[in-house]
């Protein structure tokens, strides 16, 4: 079980399809790019939850490698960011998301079921959402139980886009 973990992960990494973002009607779920744009009811059917959104899949099978939302909270200025990556990812060290010339921004798991593991939705400083609006590619760092780091690819096509139409 050890040995199949890591491989699953690292196949997972190295078999990835396009990202896609799903939107039943263009209107009210518009794409841009690679990302989506998605709002939820609240719980209480009251308040709604607007984010943008990417998801990554293997080429075969359509298993969800990476899940991004990128959310704003009324409370807060600085949007938030939840990932979901595939079980087996090892949990202490929590992921990472990188890009070069920022600091990486450390993603703590909150809760791990049967699509995934998913952190803990985190503030996305303003040197990162720079960084991400100007770059091609951002990678979600994950690792193995053998403690071999992956890198889950995470595309910024569109995520300029997406962020703008989020915050209106």
């Amino acid at each position: 079980m050890r040995k199949i973990l890591p491989t699953l992960l690292l196949a997972l990494a190295g078999s990835l399809a396009v990202p896609y973002a799903v939107g039943a009607d263009a209107a009210k779920n518009p794409t841009y790019g690679d990302w989506g744009y998605n709002c939820e009811k609240g719980p209480e059917g009251k308040d709604e939850l607007c984010y943008v959104f990417q998801n990554v899949t293997k080429k075969e099978g359509g298993q969800l490698v990476l899940g991004a939302r990128v959310a704003y909270r009324p409370d807060q200025k600085d949007p938030l960011l939840v990932i979901t990556v595939p079980l087996g990812s090892l949990l202490p060290p929590g992921a990472a998301l990188m890009m070069e010339g920022v600091d990486p921004v450390k993603l703590i798991y909150f809760l791990c079921a049967s699509e995934g593991c998913t952190t803990v939705a985190t503030p996305l400083p303003p040197a990162m959402i720079a960084a991400m609006k100007k770059g091609e590619q951002a990678v979600i760092r994950v690792a193995a139980p053998n403690k071999q780091v992956v890198g889950l690819p995470l595309s910024l096509n569109g995520f300029s886009k997406a962020l703008g139409a989020l915050k209106k």
